[in-house]
């Protein structure tokens, strides 16, 4: 699934003028320019976009793999109100929902018969999740080393759905494909498998392209995407205006890397209303 970099670092670190606001020239940059995107975006003609679609074609065929690590990057970014959506709709805690938004590193587990993909046939809803069984392993940060600060917090920018070990959704369900959360699912995932980048239309690898979609139908995914694309670049906008940059050294990096041999992250995530500190 598409995401976009959300991480607001850059190693130059700007003017002084710039350092003495918290905020380097780039990330300025990147400001105005995501201003201007969503002023744009907002003008953007949904019939325009739904005859695109339409012409483009989509049915979803049920085959989940969109949903599935073993299909390609099945990342799900969120923002914290769609977090709070899922919760109140589950009765889940936030870090039983989300985790930190990190690159897709880790290496999918074979699935087996552990408690981890069982499905609760009882509930009505979802079963009963422990995100310490449930959390995909992370095995090194040397991809994220210019996010590492001096105390060995590692900086992630946004959230994004949990996944099982094996890499798969954690609320897809296994044996019928089914989302246990379809009428909270996120924006990402109820668009999918199109989205919009810098104003133009793209779709993602799926099989249901091609498929004939009725008109009523390709103007409410046309709304649905268009909605989802403002509102990602105005939760994006906010978490730039909040972000404060770190120091970063070589300290820090082995710090983490202790942490990890230990089997803990300790994770300082961004997001449009700030930051939060979580172990995971």
């Amino acid at each position: 699934m598409y995401l976009q970099d959300r991480s607001p670092y850059m190693e130059n670190s700007g003017s002084s003028n710039d350092r003495n606001s918290g905020k380097t020239e780039y990330q300025l940059t990147l400001i105005g320019a995501l201003k201007k995107e969503i002023e744009i975006a907002r003008r953007l003609d949904p019939e325009k976009l739904a005859a695109e679609i339409k012409k483009t074609g989509f049915s979803c065929q049920n085959c989940g793999k969109c949903c599935k690590r073993a299909f390609g990057d099945n990342r799900v970014v969120l923002t914290p109100q769609e977090i709070e959506k899922i919760q109140k709709y589950t009765d889940l805690s936030k870090l039983e929902v989300a985790g930190p938004l990190i690159p897709d590193i880790s290496c999918p587990e074979e699935a087996g018969e552990g408690e981890e993909d069982r499905v609760a046939e009882n509930s009505s809803i979802m079963p009963e999740i422990d995100e310490k069984k449930t959390s995909e392993p992370f095995r090194t940060p040397e991809l994220l080393k210019e996010d590492i600060d001096p105390d060995g917090n590692i900086h992630a920018y946004g959230w994004m759905l949990r996944r099982k070990r094996n890499g798969d959704c954690v609320f897809l369900e296994k044996d019928t494909n089914r989302c246990r959360i379809y009428p909270v699912r996120p924006m990402l995932c109820s668009t999918y498998p199109f989205y919009i980048e810098g104003l133009k239309l793209y779709t993602c690898e799926c099989e249901g392209l091609g498929v004939h979609i009725s008109a009523e139908e390709s103007r409410k995914l046309a709304g649905s995407l268009l909605s989802r694309y403002v509102s990602e670049l105005e939760d994006t906008l906010a978490m730039y205006e909040k972000y404060e940059d770190f120091e970063r050294t070589e300290k820090g990096h082995e710090i983490a890397k202790n942490n990890l041999e230990k089997g803990t992250c300790i994770y300082i995530v961004h997001d449009s209303r700030g930051i939060t500190k979580i172990i995971d």
